[in-house]
């Protein structure tokens, strides 16, 4: 029983550390990339959520975003521990996000 607990207690902790949110807000941005780096060891899954206003559309990794109140899940595999995000700020000249990151 000692073993066991000795085994899954470690899985446990590496398993709840690895889903932490990486938060950025961004207001009147320029076409710009955000890196960070990850804990996870072996990463598959990117979410970004992407809250706020934006006066035009803009783009987030390839994605177009439309304007207006903005409240989207965006998930993407990645397999790097160096997260990139790139934005594109395409037509928008205002805006006022927040971006909330993890990896699984």
């Amino acid at each position: 029983m000692k073993k066991l607990i000795a085994i899954v207690f470690p899985i446990l902790v590496i398993g709840c550390n690895q889903n932490k949110f990486i938060t950025f807000r961004l207001s009147n941005f320029k076409d710009t990339s955000i890196y960070f780096r990850s804990t996870p060891l072996n990463p598959t899954l990117l979410e970004v959520s992407v809250s706020g206003n934006s006066d035009n559309s803009f783009i987030i990794n390839n994605i177009k975003l439309p304007c207006g109140k903005l409240d989207t899940l965006i998930k993407m595999d990645w397999y790097r521990d160096t997260v990139i995000i790139n934005l594109k700020s395409y037509k928008a000249t205002e805006v006022n996000l927040i971006l909330k990151c993890k990896k699984y």
